[in-house]
């Protein structure tokens, strides 16, 4: 890094931490070299877009990696691409679509700045599922606005996407760790999106992941499971909490049933 690089960031850092700094930074950062190709994608780009790491992109096509066609399918040509365009730095007004390595589309903002003279350019981004629904007033029109986003991208249904989503449920509600916002970042939705996406079909992820681990809870108290394993084994962090969750969701005490079942 050269003195002027130094300056632009504040000091004296040198390039290796300059490099860690780069890689620790949470903002999807991506490189375009002068011949259009990926030169550099930082770990928090990679993740965004589902690669493993960032020999999958090194070197391939900048434009046809990120948004080889347009939402409906239709092809998106090169010169057509406002980030390819070198002249000076641009934004994108509205959200636009990437595409992840399983071909999903996603909702992104970007910006682009050149890096010197060299003809390499700067392209930063961020998921937008949060400004689809933005300004929206309801629950209702939140989910027409997810449901619009869904439809243009040509992605799966709104419900088989809510149906794989559940399945996930079921998969990973022993871990504790398991929440709502680690179900949204599963399939690259903000919490509001999800949440949005749910309430079309009349319930709510929070909802979803608790049932679930009642459900398995009250199976194994009815086969002779003591309260604190039942809870445990369903994904509760404690027998207090699981203990309330029961009898709003039962009508009656886990103690209750263990004893019908003993």
């Amino acid at each position: 890094m050269d003195d002027r690089a130094n300056e632009a960031v504040g000091g004296s850092v040198g390039p290796g931490v300059f490099a860690e700094m780069v890689a620790a930074t949470p903002v999807p950062l991506w490189v375009i070299g002068a011949d259009g190709a990926v030169a550099f994608a930082n770990p928090a780009a990679l993740a965004l877009l589902g690669y493993r790491s960032a020999a999958e992109v090194i070197d391939e096509s900048s434009h046809d990696t990120l948004h080889r066609r347009r939402p409906g399918g239709s092809d998106y040509p090169p010169h057509a691409c406002p980030i390819l365009d070198r002249a000076g730095s641009h934004e994108a007004g509205e959200p636009e679509w990437f595409l992840t390595r399983g071909g999903r589309a996603l909702p992104v903002t970007w910006t682009t700045r050149a890096l010197g003279s060299s003809g390499r350019r700067l392209l930063s981004f961020a998921e937008a599922s949060d400004r689809l629904v933005a300004n929206r007033r309801g629950p209702a029109e939140q989910g027409r606005a997810l449901r619009h986003a869904v439809d243009i991208a040509g992605v799966p249904s709104r419900r088989s996407v809510r149906e794989a989503m559940l399945r996930r449920v079921r998969e990973e509600f022993h871990d504790p760790d398991f929440t709502v916002a680690v179900l949204g970042r599963e399939f690259h939705l903000s919490v509001r999106s999800l949440q949005a996406l749910f309430a079309e079909a009349g319930i709510s992820p929070a909802a979803e992941i608790r049932g679930v681990r009642l459900e398995f809870a009250a199976g194994l108290l009815a086969g002779g499971s003591t309260i604190r394993h039942a809870a445990l084994a369903s994904g509760f962090t404690d027998p207090g909490t699981f203990a309330r969750a029961f009898r709003r969701q039962y009508g009656e005490s886990p103690g209750n049933q263990a004893r019908r079942a003993g």
